[in-house]
């Protein structure tokens, strides 16, 4: 037994005259031109398409060339096109000077229609506004057709299709892998810092140099010497290699951290941890040398430079620590346990 589908006869003419339309748009213009010969006036509405799909989005442009000092108000919409004709975004009205003196100033709109069929577009009003008096121009109507989709009523329904499962790529998991990671990270230095909280100690432990600071720096010092830098023009190079090299010292030394500490501050942590005076006051002959050197574009003497090295060896020198070998140290060590079995 075969199925008939009945389709109502107003369908059927719906249909029909909107392909009629189609086809005869197809062949047709999508804008309408227009002039004011008197006022030198050229005026024009215009479409990207006028057959679109339901849904679709296409462009209105509306155009006035005019003169310059003439006040032309084009026509003003909200939401829609009072024809089934809805309005998803207007841009301001942009102006163009133009080569014979005249303007052109163009407004464009971004147009659906969500209503299959033919929809016709009432002219578009644009007002003249001279001397107190207005006038009216007007373009041509234009037509707009919107097909909709075709619905094969005659092949059965069937079901969805599921979603493909395809293998997880490994740009998938990346994100939550290497965040989970740092997670983790995270928590095991937080745990660290605790433990190093409550028990009084510092999060990372400095490494000590396998020599003597004051080997290291010594060394230094000969290779700045031999270099002999303020003589090639390189005086801001020496000076913050001298100074690199004593607060390298002074932190070893003394324990501290003056690698982005200031002249002053310097001054102030030696002082709190050696009351000794005499050798402050070399370093902060160089370490003030050195500021005017590096940051006053001053240039010392060659005299100057030359003292500026020898204060630094005689700091270094002066603050020495003097360390016993292990052999002399274990000698001592014993006479004294000796010294104390006799008494």
């Amino acid at each position: 037994m075969t199925n008939k589908i009945n389709i109502p006869f107003q369908l059927i003419a719906k249909r029909l005259f909107v392909f009629v339309f189609v086809l005869g748009a197809t062949f047709s213009s999508f804008s309408s031109f227009a002039q004011d010969e008197d006022k030198g006036i050229n005026y024009s509405a215009r479409l990207d398409t006028n057959v679109i799909v339901i849904g679709d989005q296409i462009n209105l442009l509306l155009s006035v060339e005019q003169p310059k000092g003439l006040k032309i108000e084009f026509p003003a919409f909200k939401d829609s096109i009072p024809s089934g004709v809805e309005i998803i975004q207007q841009n301001p009205q942009d102006t163009i000077p133009m080569e014979d003196g005249q303007i052109k100033v163009n407004k464009n709109f971004l147009i659906t229609s969500f209503d299959d069929g033919v929809h016709k577009m009432n002219p578009f009003e644009f007002k003249i506004h001279e001397d107190n008096l207005m006038k009216i121009i007007r373009t041509d109507t234009l037509l707009l057709g919107v097909k909709t989709f075709e619905i094969d009523t005659s092949k059965a329904n069937f079901d969805i299709v599921m979603p493909i499962h395809t293998p997880i790529a490994f740009a998938e998991i990346a994100p939550w892998l290497f965040g989970g990671l740092f997670a983790v990270a995270l928590i095991v230095l937080l745990i660290l810092y605790l433990r190093k909280r409550k028990k009084n100690q510092p999060l990372f432990v400095k490494v000590k140099p396998a020599e003597p600071a004051h080997v290291i720096a010594l060394r230094k010092l000969d290779e700045i010497k031999s270099q002999k830098l303020w003589e090639t023009g390189k005086v801001k190079e020496f000076h913050s290699e001298l100074t690199d090299t004593i607060r390298f010292y002074l932190d070893e030394r003394f324990e501290l951290s003056t690698i982005e500490s200031t002249t002053d501050e310097i001054l102030a942590a030696v002082k709190s941890v050696d009351q000794q005076s005499e050798w402050h006051v070399n370093l902060k002959e160089v370490l003030e040398r050195a500021d005017l050197a590096k940051f006053a574009k001053f240039t010392p003497l060659q005299d100057e430079n030359e003292l500026s090295l020898k204060y630094a060896y005689k700091i270094i020198e002066t603050t020495i620590i003097e360390v016993i070998p292990e052999e002399e140290k274990a000698k001592e060590e014993t006479a004294v346990d000796d010294a104390r079995k006799k008494e």
